[in-house]
């Protein structure tokens, strides 16, 4: 079986050619890696069936780390969503789901629109702009900041605790120096959503609020209130700064894409689907441990094992999608798997989607002309595809 580089950096600028040969393997491939786990490896699977199985769940995956990590290693984000099986994840998404429902997320839209233009008002007094520091990261930021209730001068931090804690967790990437930064963050990032969960006055109607209230009715550990603060804040901004930054460069690689959604806005929903298919923000899922033999498609893995779900592999399987590495903003149907699939599917989809809707609604409404003012570059990074910065010339 050939063997692949998800290290290298024509990987980061472009991972798909590397899914592609993936996928025609057939077999999962196996990546060899070494982490806390004590593990050996890992199963990457590509093909969409067979990402679309693991993503739903079964009796035989878990999600749960701690099965892998002895108990002096547990972390505090261990006890988040991501690495927590049923019953107790359901029991934790309860705690919160009300936050990200269909009729909260509709209450927020007049504050996320008035956010982005006051963004857009700003850009346009320069007209040569960095669009990822001046809009994609502050709009995400504010908004989670106000749902979590931290306090909004705070949210340049956090953003940099959320980088150097996520950096820690791209296997492929990371090493013993990413390790450690991330042990640090980690404890200053606990100690501060301790401090605020705390707190005897909490921001009405805020999640931190609710789950100091869920604590003390011991709905939920102090652990798991923690672990929902790390998680929401990490996920509530880093996906949404890269479907914003990866969208907008959709749209200007692809002019005539651009120019259809500019004169037809009521498209703008299939054209977010279509971002997020074509450069999903978050490449692959949570691992599974295999707890019973894992019956894919063209083969079985063996109990004891782990398999990685690579969603943004399966988002350009030609067998799901025709011509899958064409930008397409009208595609339908249109059933990527950004958001995941079954008990683990994204809680703040809602929200991610009305950003992006608004975003690039407002944004190509009020600006004639958005032009890149230089060929970006890609992060070095395989778990997240995130731009190292994107620089535009307003017209």
């Amino acid at each position: 079986m050939p063997s692949f580089d998800l290290s290298s950096d024509a990987f980061f600028q472009d991972p798909y050619p590397t899914y592609r040969a993936m996928r025609e393997q057939k077999m999962a491939y196996w990546m060899e890696l070494q982490d806390r786990t004590h593990t050996n490896g890992i199963w990457m699977v590509t093909r969409y069936p067979d990402v679309v199985s693991i993503l739903r769940g079964s009796q035989t995956t878990s999600v749960d780390i701690k099965r892998l990590v002895a108990e002096p290693e547990w972390n505090a984000f261990d006890y988040t969503l991501l690495f927590t099986d049923p019953p107790d994840h359901t029991r934790l998404r309860a705690l919160v789901a009300d936050q990200f429902s269909n009729a909260r997320v509709r209450k927020l839209e007049a504050l996320i629109t008035s956010t982005v233009d006051q963004l857009i008002d700003q850009l346009m007094e320069r007209k040569d702009v960095e669009f990822q520091d001046e809009f994609a990261l502050p709009l995400p930021v504010m908004v989670i900041s106000g749902l979590l209730g931290t306090p909004l001068e705070d949210a340049g931090q956090l953003r940099q605790w959320s980088v150097d804690l996520m950096k820690g967790f791209d296997t492929t990437v990371t090493d013993a120096k990413f390790l450690q930064k991330q042990g640090k963050v980690l404890s200053d990032m606990s100690a501060y959503f301790v401090g605020l969960l705390g707190r005897k006055q909490q921001p009405p109607g805020s999640i931190i609020a609710d789950l100091a209230l869920d604590t003390e009715a011991a709905n939920c550990s102090p652990q798991e209130a923690l672990a929902h603060c790390l998680l929401l804040l990490v996920a509530g901004h880093e996906t949404t700064v890269s479907l914003l930054c990866n969208g907008l460069l959709d749209l200007l690689k692809h002019p005539a894409e651009m120019k259809k959604l500019r004169n037809d806005p009521s498209l703008i929903d299939s054209a977010v689907d279509e971002m997020l298919r074509c450069e999903a923000p978050l490449q692959r899922a949570t691992f599974r441990a295999v707890t019973a033999p894992l019956k894919l498609s063209t083969q079985e893995i063996p109990a004891g094992q782990r398999v990685s779900a690579v969603v943004a592999a399966a988002n350009r399987d030609p067998e799901q999608f025709p011509d899958p590495d064409r930008f397409d903003i009208s595609r339908k149907p249109n059933r990527h798997l950004s958001f995941g699939l079954g008990l683990h599917k994204c809680l703040g989809e809602r929200l991610a989607r009305t950003e992006g809707r608004i975003a690039f609604n407002r944004l190509l409404e009020r600006i004639p002309s958005i032009e890149l003012a230089e060929q970006p570059q890609w992060q070095k990074r395989s778990l997240f595809r995130t731009l190292e910065s994107l620089p535009l010339h307003l017209g």
